[in-house]
């Protein structure tokens, strides 16, 4: 296995918590885990987001206790898996791992429908996260760290506002000074992230110094999230993902480059 974070087994006794959608939790899942589609919920970075968000991660925190460890799933190596794994990284959770295989491929005896979803309060003081950052972070910092927009070339240069399920009148632009790279290009054909040497030597290629600090984004912060993870296993310093990304970014009165409104 090229990835340290990706586990084709369900490990005994640990924590599963399934990233897709309520109804599909509670139609099938892996029996005994718990619902996480908040993963999959769009965050800002303002007090009340990271209000919501620290009490996730403390009910998560709280329920590892009695478990081993964290397993993460979705779909397959899809973004909300990465991205709840990020936000754990983040929060200094680091004993998880996110399963390798698709929800299909697994086998109808370990399936079950699901029973409890994580409802969790918000917190009342915001944790610290130490691989996330706010908008006004990166508005400070524009010009002293590396800015990637892993979203499709299409987003990026203004064509589409985002890439799944466009709407008429979104702003369609990037954050000024940022450099593109497709998070399509971690994955091969079947869906699967491609082996460490291929996607190191991808990234390479863009021209990132692994010491200087990187600020990765993309709609929503899930995208980004898979880039996170694959860029610290490739030694990487001071990798960050900006939570609220361009859905956050667009609505502030902040600059913007190849801005448009998409009219289809």
């Amino acid at each position: 296995m090229s990835w340290n974070f990706l586990t084709p087994e369900i490990p005994e006794a640990s924590l599963m918590l399934d990233c897709r959608s309520d109804n599909q939790y509670r139609e099938s899942t892996i029996k005994g885990a718990l619902g996480a589609s908040f993963a999959k919920k769009p965050f800002g970075s303002g007090p009340q987001s990271m209000a919501k968000l620290s009490g996730f991660i403390e009910d998560v925190r709280n329920r590892m206790q009695k478990h081993h460890g964290i397993l993460i799933f979705d779909e397959g190596q899809g973004m909300y898996a990465s991205r709840l794994g990020w936000l754990l990284h983040s929060a200094g959770i680091k004993d998880f791992l996110i399963l390798s295989r698709k929800f299909e491929d697994l086998d109808k005896s370990d399936l079950a429908p699901g029973t409890e979803t994580l409802d969790s309060a918000p917190a009342d003081k915001p944790s610290t996260f130490q691989g996330i950052c706010s908008i006004s972070h990166v508005q400070v910092n524009l010009t002293k760290v590396q800015l990637v927009d892993v979203r499709t070339p299409e987003e990026h240069e203004g064509k589409l506002p985002r890439m799944i399920s466009p709407e008429p009148g979104s702003i369609c632009g990037k954050i000024p000074g940022s450099m593109n790279f497709d998070w399509r290009r971690l994955y091969d054909k079947k869906g699967n992230l491609r082996p460490r040497p291929d996607v190191l030597s991808a990234i390479r290629s863009m021209g990132l110094i692994p010491e200087r600090p990187t600020i990765l984004y993309d709609f929503n912060g899930a995208r980004s999230s898979t880039m996170a993870l694959v860029l610290t296993r490739c030694g990487y310093k001071h990798v960050s993902v900006y939570l609220g990304s361009w859905m956050e970014w667009r609505k502030s009165s902040l600059p913007k480059q190849n801005y448009k409104v998409w009219k289809p």
